[in-house]
């Protein structure tokens, strides 16, 4: 049986140690006692001094061979005791594990996401303003109270107006004036008729004085009327013909009268509709059916015209300034700028999730993930497709843009918010995949650590990497589904290294 205990080999050299001084002191009183009682019986007996030198002798070497049997029993206890205690020194000692955290090789979805920021707009946007400045005077009421942001709009519904006298007074003008002109118009159509008429009896005269003119030529022929009576009859036929050439041009006269009158009618029709047009710029009318995205009026308010035309093109400035925006709420757009590098593998029709950045505010608050953040695009956002990828980078930030459109499932999206967007670019639902923090990338190549279960060590392996996703890397090549690889001490281990797996990691 193997002694463990680190203080047997001086227990024994101690308790030997007492063995010997108690049995060198049994020694000696013995032999002390022997002589005592030999020299006795010397004195008593007076026999020969040889005789008694026997026994002393015999003691002696009685006590020389124990004392070294005691030696020599010392001596192998010893041996034995420095012979042990390296064999329990070398049994206690084993092989030093390097404690890592590991994880199987899983087939699962992987997909690629390009993540940016960006900016919802909305493809049918009305910006409604005032072309004329005045005080705000009429404001439209939703069940009973003011119009505010997202109350439903109709086309055609007047929303607001501004003061409008001047604008009515100039429409009763040009409505006089347009009256005006009608008449003349109509007076001059009057006289063309009249015209025509005289036109027309002209022409009949002259075709009656023409056949009296045959009639009498007949006549003097026959010697039945004198040549005068002749002559008369020629002359008015001459007349006729004059005033039938009169008539001709009083038709003219008329007919550009007419047309005097209608370009003065038409003129006052113009008018008109310009004062119109002057009293609709007091008017803000929807053209859509739609929701109220802006509204920044109040009645009694001074509206200045120009307050919109110092917005720019900005969508926040002219969202701030405009006095109302509608928009249609099925045709949402969100526009985001991509590095050129990113926007290489975008490509129209991809999917595409956005949400509000103000939904998603609180979970990035406590640290939440990339991958987090999507999950909730998911759950509450909305989902749309890559509709445009300009062909050109944006000439400051040297960026591409992206234009999302048709949002099958629309959620919480609001014209002018802020929205984190992500793209799948790339997908494979049969990938194997290991974690990220798996992989050791080297000019060489990209390796990881699988672990052999039966020795208990790692093996580097190079691998081929496909599709990064939130969740994993995608292996093509390198690695089969359930080996297990190293993910947390790669750069701790080298090919043959002993581990001990303290953990164990899933790929979602």
């Amino acid at each position: 049986m193997k002694n463990n205990n680190p203080n047997s080999s001086s227990l024994s050299s101690t308790n030997l140690s007492l063995s010997l001084d108690t049995t060198e002191q049994g020694l000696a009183s013995h032999q002390s006692g022997e002589q005592s009682n030999v020299s006795e019986d010397m004195e008593s007996n007076g026999t020969d001094s040889n005789l008694n030198k026997k026994p002393i002798v015999k003691w002696e070497a009685i006590a020389t061979a124990a004392a070294l049997l005691l030696v020599a029993g010392i001596g192998f206890r010893l041996y034995q005791t420095f012979r042990q205690e390296p064999q329990v020194a070398q049994e206690a000692v084993s092989p030093t594990r390097l404690p890592v955290r590991a994880a199987n090789a899983e087939v699962s979805l992987a997909q690629h996401w390009v993540f940016d920021e960006g900016l919802v707009g909305s493809v049918r946007r009305r910006v409604l303003n005032f072309e004329v400045n005045g005080e705000v005077e009429f404001i439209t009421q939703v069940n009973g109270r003011e119009l505010k942001e997202g109350d439903t709009v109709f086309q055609g519904q007047l929303l607001a107006s501004v003061d409008d006298r001047n604008e009515v007074v100039a429409i009763d003008t040009a409505e006089a004036d347009l009256n005006v002109a009608i008449q003349q118009r109509d007076q001059a159509k009057a006289q063309l008729r009249q015209a025509q008429a005289e036109l027309g009896k002209a022409r009949s005269d002259l075709a009656l004085q023409e056949t009296e003119l045959e009639r009498y030529e007949s006549l003097f022929e026959g010697g039945a009327v004198a040549a005068i009576d002749r002559d008369v009859e020629y002359n008015d036929v001459q007349q006729a013909r004059a005033a039938v050439s009169v008539a001709a041009e009083e038709i003219l006269v008329a007919e550009d009268g007419v047309r005097s009158a209608q370009a003065s009618v038409e003129a006052a029709q113009a008018r008109l509709r310009e004062t119109k047009v002057n009293f609709e710029d007091t008017q803000l009318i929807s053209p859509i059916d739609g929701i109220v995205a802006y509204i920044n009026i109040r009645e009694g308010e001074y509206w200045d015209s120009q307050r919109l035309t110092s917005a720019g093109n900005n969508l926040d400035d002219v969202a701030d300034a405009a006095p109302i925006v509608v928009v249609d709420p099925q045709s949402f757009e969100v526009e985001i700028e991509l590095q050129a590098d990113e926007a290489a593998s975008i490509r129209v029709g991809q999917t595409a999730y956005v949400v509000l950045e103000e939904n998603v505010s609180e979970a990035e608050a406590t640290g939440a993930t990339n991958r987090n953040l999507l999950e909730i695009a998911k759950a509450a956002g909305s989902r749309g497709e890559v509709f445009a990828v300009s062909p050109a980078l944006t000439p400051g930030g040297r960026g591409v843009k992206v234009n999302i459109r048709n949002f099958d499932l629309l959620q919480t999206l609001r014209v002018g918010g802020r929205a984190y967007v992500w793209v799948e670019t790339a997908s494979n639902p049969n990938a194997v995949m290991i974690p990220l923090g798996s992989l050791q990338p080297t000019e060489q190549g990209t390796y990881v650590f699988v672990v052999d279960e039966a020795t208990g060590t790692v093996e580097r392996r190079q691998v081929e990497v496909g599709i990064e996703a939130l969740n994993g890397i995608e292996i093509l090549n390198g690695i089969e589904p359930g080996e297990r690889v190293v993910t947390d001490g790669v750069n701790r281990v080298v090919d043959g290294t002993l581990v001990e797996i303290v953990a164990e990691e899933e790929v979602l």
